[in-house]
């Protein structure tokens, strides 16, 4: 089945940081101010795969990388995290918010 079935499970920056087993911890928050999240709401932990969808831009900040808007974040499968952009149309309050920034 395609991720385009999945329904995000969040809306916001994603934070990404290398752990030292392996896996990666991806963090949903509000912003993103110095490579540091703001204001984290979510958190998926031993993320072994990353999926990074197309028109997803990450930017590296030490140790960690972050995306440069809005975007989607779900799990389709343990493990497995997917970034995909916001759809235009779907989000008109979210989709201001990033255009913000």
């Amino acid at each position: 089945m395609s991720s385009d079935y999945y329904l995000p499970t969040d809306h916001g920056f994603a934070v990404v940081q290398d752990m030292d087993d392996g896996t990666k911890k991806v963090m949903v928050c509000d912003a993103v101010v110095g490579g540091e999240p703001q204001n984290v709401y979510a958190i998926h932990f031993k993320c072994t795969s990353l999926r990074v969808g197309p028109g997803v831009r990450m930017e590296r900040a030490g140790t960690s990388s972050h995306t440069r808007r809005v975007v989607e974040v779900f799990s389709e499968e343990r493990g497995v995290v997917n970034l995909r952009a916001l759809r235009r149309g779907t989000s008109p309050i979210l989709e201001a918010e990033a255009r913000r920034r």
